[in-house]
């Protein structure tokens, strides 16, 4: 699929999901560079705090639980608008979620930030739609 290399950041508090997902990653890519918190506060300071020097056209793909203890994928998504568009700009968001239930499907698609709402556990045809 390219022979640049696919970054990754999945913020979820479930393990064996991240673990799964990074799986599916490292099977579907060539090199890929994978970022784990299943802390979400964690990912929102990595995220600040990461070098902004990347060319824009080698986002970063963001993998966003909905359901976790302390910050929901909600809450993490409004600290996220008030980070500065440098840093927004780096990133291709899209919410994996085994909540599929119809009010956090709308809620999704109407989020002008968020590519994409897809079922866990992320599989191979998912990840070749998205970067296809």
């Amino acid at each position: 699929m390219g022979q640049t290399i696919k970054r990754f950041l999945l913020v979820d508090d479930d393990p064996l999901n991240n673990l799964l997902t990074q799986m599916i990653l490292k099977k579907s890519f060539e090199e890929v560079h994978i970022k784990i918190f299943t802390n979400p506060e964690d990912a929102l300071e990595y995220m600040k705090s990461e070098p902004l020097d990347i060319p824009i056209d080698e986002k970063t793909t963001l993998f966003l639980d909905i359901n976790m203890p302390t910050l929901t994928g909600w809450e993490f998504l409004e600290v996220f608008e008030l980070f500065d568009s440098s840093i927004k700009e780096q990133y291709d968001i899209y919410i994996l979620s085994s909540s599929v239930e119809e009010k956090e499907l709308n809620r999704a698609k109407e989020n002008g930030i968020i590519l994409d709402f897809i079922e866990k556990p992320l599989n191979k045809i998912a990840v070749i739609n998205m970067f296809s």
